[in-house]
């Protein structure tokens, strides 16, 4: 190992490429090239059959699927060659025609392995990019007010007397009180979004009775829309009622399914969106409907699920999440579509709160 060092050392600039096509050589020689010959020279025996399906495990761990197809074939190639160079002995082809099927078996099951690891790894990687996307998303709407506040302390420094100085200095003070509120949603969307990802319990020692009017008029002054946008929307709020739970994740809810609306008009390039509160079958309901491109009746199906989205760049949680949600406030969500016209989405809680 010294010798193969020292010419590696004083002959190869690169030496991490010297020693990757070492370590592919010696796999190469020790799994497929070794155990084939063994296999090929002791006719096909069981013990060198086991061995050879246990090299190829190892090498299907070892490497990746394109590399361990290639590392087979030619370690394979090489043993039958140099079997049949060198040997003199006439080989048992029934036995080994008898063993064939059985190291095809194997090879397709280190594919196989192969593909699932490989899967799983992109897997692993679609839903963390799910998660970054979503907390990137979700922290706009708290971002931009934060921005907003931090814009209004620029007038500070223009005040000229003190009734000036003192109307400015509250006007900060309320802005340092907005920044809080902001800050604490951001910390809160955070902490909720991994809660999300880890399927953990909501933390309900803190559930207090909150009202559905308030929650829908704080998120109507916040959620960061186009103008065309706050036109396409239909409020009917006449009806309040209260709720038992958080007043912050009711407005995470609303607002993932006030973006969900959106989506679907622009996909649409029609309709509007109309959120209203009311009561049926006995429960409050809050109720976002528009009518844009509706859902087809497998998406149906399927849009609560974790990581389904139907969304091109979707990661997938949100609804999800708004599910979560509803469940631990001792509600249901419901979604009711016609693909082409519609999609209303119910948030029903238990009637009679407070």
């Amino acid at each position: 190992m010294l010798v193969i060092w020292l010419v590696a050392d004083r002959f190869c600039s690169d030496l991490s490429a010297f020693f990757q096509t070492l370590t592919y050589a010696a796999l190469v020689i020790c799994l497929p090239f070794f155990f084939g010959f063994m296999f090929l020279a002791n006719d096909g025996s069981a013990v060198w059959l086991g061995s050879l399906i246990c090299g190829m495990l190892y090498l299907a761990v070892a490497v990746e699927i394109a590399n361990f197809f290639c590392m087979f074939l030619m370690g394979s190639a090489v043993a039958v060659l140099v079997f049949f160079g060198v040997g003199d002995t006439v080989p048992d082809y029934y036995a080994l025609a008898e063993s064939l099927p059985v190291v095809l078996f194997a090879l397709g099951g280190g594919l196989v392995l192969k593909f699932a690891e490989e899967w799983t790894i992109q897997a692993n990687q679609r839903k963390a990019v799910a998660l970054a996307g979503s907390i990137a998303h979700e922290l706009r709407t708290p971002l931009l007010g934060i921005r907003l506040e931090l814009e209004n302390f620029s007038g500070l420094s223009d005040a000229k007397n003190s009734d000036e100085i003192a109307e400015t200095l509250a006007h900060c003070n309320l802005s340092s009180r907005r920044l809080s509120r902001h800050v604490q949603k951001a910390s809160h969307i955070v902490d909720c979004l991994l809660l999300n990802v880890r399927e953990e319990n909501f933390d309900r020692s803190g559930f207090s009775h909150h009202s559905m009017r308030r929650v829908l008029v704080d998120v109507m002054s916040r959620y960061p829309m186009s103008e065309s946008e706050r036109g396409l929307i239909k409020v009917r709020a006449d009806e309040d009622f209260t709720f038992w739970g958080d007043d912050l994740l009711m407005a995470h809810v609303l607002m993932n399914l006030l973006k969900n609306a959106f989506s679907a008009v622009a996909a649409a390039e029609k309709g509007d969106v109309e959120i209203y509160l009311t009561q049926e079958q006995g429960r409050n309901a809050m109720c976002v409907r528009d009518t844009g491109k509706g859902l087809r009746a497998d998406a149906r199906s399927k849009i609560f699920e974790r990581f389904y989205s139907e969304t091109s760049g979707g990661a997938g949680l949100g609804l999800a999440f708004c599910r979560r949600v509803v469940d631990s406030f001792g509600g249901a969500v419901e979604c009711y579509s016609e693909a082409g016209k519609f999609t209303e989405f119910r948030v029903l809680l238990p009637a009679g709160e407070g």
